[in-house]
């Protein structure tokens, strides 16, 4: 059997600031990462909302490419639909 599905791209990650990130997918923002004073990792999806804190800065932004890729299953089904 052989699989002829898309490679998957994997986000690329830019530190822009100290305790400052961004990603983005084939040149498509996803959101982005700052660190709080408390030491939290808060995470931003493309439109600025929060999606929540995290101990450190793979988890969140693990968080910003799961709210990316459900946002585009989302718009994909609404374009189907």
């Amino acid at each position: 059997m052989c699989d002829h599905s898309p490679p998957v791209v994997r986000p690329l990650w830019a530190s822009v600031a100290d305790g400052f990130y961004v990603g983005s997918r084939e040149g498509s923002f996803l959101g982005y990462i700052d660190r709080q004073p408390d030491g939290a990792w808060r995470a931003f999806d493309a439109a600025s909302r929060v999606l929540g804190d995290h101990a450190d800065h793979h988890r969140a932004m693990a968080a910003v490419t799961a709210g990316a890729e459900a946002d585009a299953v989302e718009r994909e089904q609404e374009d189907a639909g």
